[in-house]
Formats: C-alpha cells, sequence, structure tokens
C-alpha cells in the first residue's frame, strides 16, 4: 500500500468531533482506493478543548475504518487568545520531533493543510525530510480572509509574515490544493502557475443521510447548524425569524440553532431583545455522525454569510453539503461567486446579511406547498450526492496525489529555489 501523511491541526474524527472530519472522510475513501493514510492532528480538541491524550503520553494513536489517527499531545485552550498561539506552536515543534513519527511507516507524500500556515510548513518540512513530495492543501487564504474581515491590516507586520511563508510554502509545493473554486485566481496575484492549483471542495458522506419525509408537524421548524461565531452572520437570522413570525401569524414555527461558540450567550440576549425566547431553541453542538439525525429534525436550513470580499474566491461551507444531503429546502443569504444552492435550485437564495431579505426568504419556504418544498429538497439532494460527496473528492484526491508520485518518480518534483531559501 501507499502511504499518505495528511497534517491538519484540527483533523478530527466524526464520531466524537463536529468539525474538522474533512480528511478523515477523504482518508477513508484513499483506503478504499489502496492508499494507508495516516492523519497527523493535535491531541487537544478545537471547539470543546478535549484532550484526547492521557497524563504524560507524547503521542498517541486511534484507528477509524482504516484510518490511522496520531496525535500529537498540545495543551487544551479555550477562545483565540494566546493560549491559542501557544498550542500552535506546540503542534508546530512537537510534529518535528523524530519520536513524533518514527513508528510510522514513511510516507510516500505527504499533505500538509491550513487553517493555520504553520501546520503545513511542519508537512513541507517532513516531506523534506523524507525525500518525498509535498503538496500544500489551502483551506483559508491567510492572510488575505483576515484583512478582508478587518482583523489584519494589508501592510502590518503579521500580514507581511504570513504573505511570505504563503508563497514559501506554494514554491516548496509539488502541487497545491485548494477548497475554494476561484483561490487560483488568488494565487496567481502572487505568482503561482494556475495549472499547480486543483480545486478539491469540502463536501459531505452522502451515505450516511437518509431522505425524510417532511418533518412538519404541528410546528414549521427552520434550523442553523454549526458554529456559533461573528462570521456566521447569526443575528440576521434571528431579525429575519421575526420578520417572518410577522407576516405569517397564523403558521406556528420555530427556528433552532445547534451548535457552540463564543456568540451564543449574545444570541440568547438578543432572542430574548426580540420578544422571541420561547420560539428559539439553542442546542448544543453534535458529532459529526449525528448530523443527518438532526437535519433530518427539520422542515427548512438556513445559512448567512457577510458580505465579504474574500467571498469573490468562493465559499466551500461544510455545514451546506450537509444541508443538501439532508433533502430539506435551503434558506442561503449570499454573495459569493458561487452558490450551489441556486445552481441545484434547492432553495431560497438573496443577498448576504440581509435580515429583511431572509425573512422574506423564509415567508417564501414557509408560504410553498408541499410538492415545491419537497423539489426543492430533492435538487439539492441530487446534486451535492453528483459533484460533492466524498466518494467523489476522495477520487479526485486519489487521481491528484498519483499524478504528483507518478512527476516524482520521474524526476520532474518541484526543485528548491532561491526563493525557497530565501523568499521576499
Amino acid at each position: 500500500m501507499t502511504s499518505v501523511w495528511i497534517v491538519n491541526h484540527y483533523a478530527s474524527d466524526p464520531r466524537d468531533s463536529a468539525t474538522g472530519s474533512r480528511h478523515f472522510s477523504l482518508a477513508r475513501r484513499l483506503c478504499q482506493l489502496g492508499w494507508e493514510p495516516v492523519l497527523i492532528a493535535a491531541s487537544s480538541e478545537h471547539n470543546s478543548s478535549r484532550q484526547r491524550l492521557d497524563p504524560g503520553s507524547p503521542w498517541g494513536t486511534d484507528q477509524s475504518d482504516g484510518v490511522l489517527f496520531r496525535w500529537i499531545r498540545t495543551s487544551v485552550y479555550h477562545g483565540n487568545g494566546p493560549a491559542r498561539l501557544v498550542n500552535i506552536l506546540q503542534f508546530t515543534i512537537a510534529i518535528l520531533l523524530r519520536r513524533s513519527t518514527r513508528d510510522l511507516t514513511p510516507p510516500q507524500i505527504v499533505i500538509g493543510s491550513t487553517v493555520h500556515p504553520l501546520a503545513a510548513w511542519s508537512a513541507s518540512s517532513l516531506a523534506r525530510r523524507h525525500h518525498v513530495p509535498f503538496i500544500f492543501e489551502i483551506r483559508d487564504l491567510w492572510p488575505q480572509t483576515l484583512i478582508d474581515m478587518g482583523k489584519l491590516r494589508q501592510n502590518g507586520i503579521p500580514a507581511r509574515l504570513m504573505r511570505r511563508l504563503e508563497r514559501l510554502l506554494c514554491t516548496r509545493a509539488a502541487g497545491i490544493i485548494t477548497l475554494l473554486p476561484h483561490a487560483a485566481d488568488y494565487l496567481a496575484t502572487i505568482g503561482v502557475d494556475p495549472n499547480k492549483v486543483t480545486w478539491i471542495s469540502n463536501g459531505t458522506d452522502v451515505a450516511d443521510f437518509q431522505t425524510h419525509p417532511s418533518a412538519t408537524g404541528t410546528v414549521f421548524t427552520f434550523q442553523y447548524f454549526g458554529s456559533l461565531g461573528i462570521a456566521n452572520g447569526l443575528p440576521a437570522i434571528l431579525h429575519g425569524f421575526s420578520d417572518a413570525l410577522r407576516e405569517n401569524p397564523r403558521i406556528k414555527c420555530r427556528l433552532k440553532l445547534t451548535g457552540n461558540g463564543p456568540e451564543r450567550s449574545n444570541l440568547v440576549k438578543l432572542a430574548a431583545e426580540l420578544g422571541l425566547s420561547d420560539l428559539i431553541e439553542f442546542a448544543p453542538g453534535v458529532p459529526k455522525e449525528q448530523i443527518p439525525t438532526v437535519a433530518a429534525q427539520s422542515d427548512c436550513l438556513v445559512v448567512n454569510l457577510l458580505d465579504l470580499k474574500i467571498y469573490r474566491y468562493g465559499i466551500s461551507l461544510n455545514k451546506l453539503f450537509d444541508y443538501m444531503a439532508a433533502a430539506r429546502p435551503i434558506v442561503i443569504a449570499g454573495n459569493a461567486v458561487n452558490n450551489p444552492v441556486r445552481d441545484s435550485d434547492g432553495g431560497v437564495c438573496v443577498p448576504a446579511n440581509d435580515s429583511a431579505a431572509i425573512g422574506e426568504a423564509m415567508t417564501r419556504v414557509l408560504q410553498a406547498d408541499n410538492a415545491q418544498r419537497e423539489k426543492w429538497g430533492r435538487n439539492a439532494a441530487s446534486y451535492v450526492a453528483q459533484h460533492f460527496d466524498y466518494s467523489v473528492l476522495g477520487d479526485k484526491l486519489d487521481e491528484v496525489l498519483r499524478m504528483h508520485l507518478v512527476k516524482a518518480a520521474a524526476g520532474h518534483s518541484a526543485p528548491v529555489s532561491r526563493r525557497d531559501q530565501n523568499p521576499q
């Protein structure tokens, strides 16, 4: 079997976490195609701060559906303060210690995935140590995303350092994988050959979802599931729901928010201010494997995107693909260049972060007949199965990895350049 190491600081097993399961799903498909994948990740879980390792263990190993997890010890943290930075540095340093991986089957190719670029940098160093190709996976465009969100200044020192590291990783990489469909346009602005870039979106495991009849009973349920953070634009959904209630006083409906995050308390307060505490339910996040059951308890699923420039390169929302696989109508507010709900005719699409438009979309779904709602749901489920099922995406990853192994065997791996040694 051919060994591939996938370095993702935040990778997780969907049996015990709601996030970070992309690489598990891809690796599970690679197993079926003859690979021996190893996911290398931090022992502390990002959202829950759960520690996976026993005290004193520098690393640990789990296996699920043929996928091997190598947990590297890192300290737990809460929020995005200094403790998280310590966690990032711990992972980056520990993964380079030979003892952390010396008992594993040596890799024939290494994938290094952001969010934070130091994880990808450590993966590139592992690839060099083993003299194998390095594949750079860009899940978020750092620092451009932070700049567009107003978290970093365009020409500030942190942004400049991150751009320098970004260029270094692009230069070291034999190939680049992006989750955003138009990220190659951005990478071209920093000198990356578009032919080096492959789009492999996020997706979902369609087989985990069963098509359920409409959940409508005496109360129509709108639901959002995912993180409860500023970037998720949830206040506009609450205001939109309030508008929809006023427009449809004879229809009993409720809004359910399933997930964890730093904005939960603020959202509970907003619900009270809108007089909707009895009609908005806040449920805790659940492991990824329970999402199909949670989604089946909805009549319509809702998501809102902030109006950010970064979305000109596209979106790749895990929750959106789960929404579509659930075969429910979807209300999506967003201005991104791509929109799978629009492309599939899987629901109602409105402008980003527009609470009045979200309310109108909810009203449209409420007033639609069952046949129309079921049609939206079928369209979405069919489209996601064809384009964004992890079996399809895993096949694409398999092709990319094998192509680079062939190139490496023929002596065509990307050489180390002067720019790599001293990037500007």
